[in-house]
């Protein structure tokens, strides 16, 4: 209810964390239009429209079924960690597994563009954050897949610009496609590496 009658004063969107199923969103939807009754009944002032449902995509199960949560969404946010983490099930934080934390390993790569690829066919905003939004090294990579919208941490933000305006769409693509073809990290990093050495 907070969050509704904010809504009056200002452009506000609502962020569901950890969706894996569209009965989870359709649960938070009917959720709010009760509070969205109640409020009306009261004549309290709130957003006309409502605020936008977005919902994270941070476990392979919610990126595997993007093509059916987009139908029930106005927006995605890719979270990189957890998507990492959950994939290879790799917690950076335990000493035993952090190893095998690898953000460049090709089943995160592909879950993050049947992802991209879900929410443009349906012509809803996707946004991607995390550690690899922040690193310029991937800005190629993440454009070439056709993100667009990247949240990083402001220290960020200037290298990840400078990247960005030093680089041809068409020749980021080209070498999306080529990585998205590779079947290890390591010919990845390297093909990455050769790339940002050539810009």
């Amino acid at each position: 209810a907070a969050m509704l009658r904010a809504s009056a004063h200002g452009k506000l969107r609502i962020l569901l964390p950890m969706i894996n199923t569209s009965s989870e969103i359709k649960r938070v939807r009917e959720a709010m239009d009760k509070v969205v009754r109640r409020l009306e009944r009261k004549r309290t002032a709130m957003a006309d429209p409502l605020p936008e449902l977005g919902i994270m995509i941070e476990t392979p199960g919610a990126a595997l079924s993007a093509d059916s949560l987009v139908k029930n969404c106005d927006y995605f946010s890719i979270g990189t960690n957890d998507l990492t983490m959950y994939t290879l099930a790799a917690d950076r934080g335990d000493e035993q597994v952090a190893h095998l934390y690898d953000p460049l390993h090709p089943a995160v790569l592909r879950l993050i563009r049947y992802a991209a690829q879900a929410g443009a066919a349906a012509g809803i905003p996707v946004n991607l954050c995390g550690e690899m939004a922040g690193d310029p090294r991937l800005t190629a990579l993440l454009l070439g897949l056709g993100l667009r919208d990247l949240s990083m941490a402001a220290p960020n933000l200037p290298r990840v610009k400078q990247r960005v305006l030093g680089l041809e769409m068409t020749d980021a693509q080209r070498r999306a496609e080529q990585i998205m073809e590779q079947s290890d990290s390591g010919v990845i990093a390297a093909l990455l590496d050769d790339f940002n050495t050539l810009e």
